[in-house]
This record gives C-alpha cells, sequence and structure tokens, in this order.
C-alpha cells in the first residue's frame, strides 16, 4: 500500500512539547521567519523535531518562513487552534482518524501507521502513534475505546499534579524515596537536591531504578557537554515514557 502522504512525515516527538512551544509563538507577535533561536532553550533533538513537525503541518516552509496557517493559528484563542489542529489531523491522518471513528482496535492502529506512512521501526511507529493519540484527544475527535488509554504526563498537555508529600523513612536502614521519574524530554531535566549535585531517576521495567547524577548546573552547559548532556536526558526521558505509552 502506498503512503497516503508522501510529503507528510508524522511526527513522533513528545505532543506536549509541541502544542507548548506553538503556544507561545501564538503569545508573541510572529516573526517573519522560524529559527532555532526561537527554540534555544530546547535540546538539540527538540529543536530538529519540533522544525520538522512545523513543516509537516504546514505552519512554515522549509526555509522557515511562517505560512498562512501558522499566522492564522496565532491569530485566534485557545479553542481556535484546537479546532485548527482538528482540521490537521483530519488533513494528514485521514486513514487513522478512520480507524478511530470505526472503534477499531490497536493492531489496527499500528497497521494503519505501518502503510500509511511505511514505518518499519516499532519504536518510531510507537512514538508518531503516541503523537497522534494525544493529538486526536486535545482535538475531540472520534477516540477508540480499544486504544491505549494516555495521560497528560505522558506526552500531551495537561493540568500540573500535585506533587504528593514525600514519607519519612520507617527506619534509619530504610532506603530513601526516589525523588521522581522523568515525564517530559522538553523539562527541566535535573532537579538539585541541596547539595549541588543534580539528580534524575528513571524506574526500570524490570524492577529498580536509575539515577542521573551531575554536579554541575546543567543551565550553564555549552557546545559538545550540553549535546552529549541532553542526549543522555533525552534517552531517558524516552525510555520513561516508553513504559506508559502504547507498545505497538
Amino acid at each position: 500500500m502506498e503512503p497516503q502522504s508522501p510529503e507528510f512525515k508524522p511526527p513522533y516527538m513528545s505532543f506536549q512539547t509541541f502544542w507548548k512551544f506553538t503556544e507561545e509563538l501564538a503569545n508573541k507577535p510572529l516573526p517573519p521567519r522560524i529559527d532555532r533561536s526561537l527554540m534555544s532553550g530546547k535540546s538539540g533533538t527538540d529543536q530538529a523535531n519540533l522544525t520538522s513537525a512545523l513543516v509537516s503541518f504546514g505552519l512554515m516552509e522549509p526555509d522557515g518562513t511562517v505560512t498562512s496557517r501558522l499566522q492564522q493559528f496565532a491569530s485566534g484563542d485557545q479553542d481556535d487552534r484546537k479546532k485548527m489542529l482538528a482540521e490537521m489531523v483530519e488533513e494528514f491522518y485521514p486513514r487513522q482518524l478512520a480507524v478511530s471513528a470505526a472503534n477499531a482496535t490497536s493492531n489496527a492502529l499500528h497497521d494503519s501507521f505501518r502503510d500509511s506512512f511505511g514505518l518499519s521501526s516499532p519504536e518510531t511507529r510507537r512514538k508518531c502513534e503516541t503523537f497522534f493519540l494525544h493529538a486526536l484527544r486535545l482535538a475531540d475527535l472520534p477516540f477508540s475505546h480499544h486504544f491505549p488509554q494516555i495521560r497528560s504526563g505522558s506526552g500531551g498537555p495537561g493540568v500540573p499534579k500535585k506533587r504528593p508529600a514525600r514519607k519519612k523513612p520507617a527506619a534509619a536502614t530504610a532506603s530513601p524515596p526516589i525523588r521522581e521519574t522523568f515525564q517530559e524530554p522538553d523539562d527541566d531535566p535535573a532537579e538539585r537536591d541541596g547539595s549541588g549535585v543534580y539528580k534524575q531517576a528513571v524506574t526500570l521495567r524490570t524492577g529498580g531504578t536509575m539515577t542521573l547524577s551531575v554536579s554541575v548546573n546543567p543551565l550553564t552547559l555549552r557546545g559538545a557537554d550540553r549535546d552529549f548532556f541532553y542526549q543522555i536526558v533525552d534517552a531517558l526521558a524516552d525510555y520513561a515514557e516508553g513504559s506508559e505509552d502504547p507498545q505497538p
């Protein structure tokens, strides 16, 4: 089966990262061109994925020129932007939308992404599907009862959850509580624990945790050090997301 839109490359990044960035653009006067200086607070991977997604959805030209679609998106309110999101989903994901409207299974969704976009890698397909599911939910489009349930913390925008109070160890020999796990690759990648060390933990699927610990403020990193650090952060974030997102 031929891909449904050879020009369209389905995004496989965090939907929250994409949606937050477009809303940031909408909250300020648009420049004539979008370049990576507007994404300076994001990792190199997120910058590349954002650029690709904006071009794929027709929000900007390959050279960064802002399109009339992005101008229309930026001039509307939140409800208008959600309506435009629905229009983009209907335009670029017609087969996947049909699968959802028919109340089909997650395997049928896997097949539609594989056949429509030629996605042979299960991991890439999973990320593309997750982006689509969050877009589907936010746009209030038909969502199959047989699709995996998604949460705002695993890729889509939502109301921040209150952090539960931490319990004190029952005994002196008890292990200290894990600080938190990664939720989004564009969140602050580390949090200082009071000793000058930045730590972040991810829960392993077979049990236990793996913690990233650095004794430098990641916001001060530059060049190769910054790229290397955020490659590790992105990898941990992708792994954490994979424990909640739909599996192929």
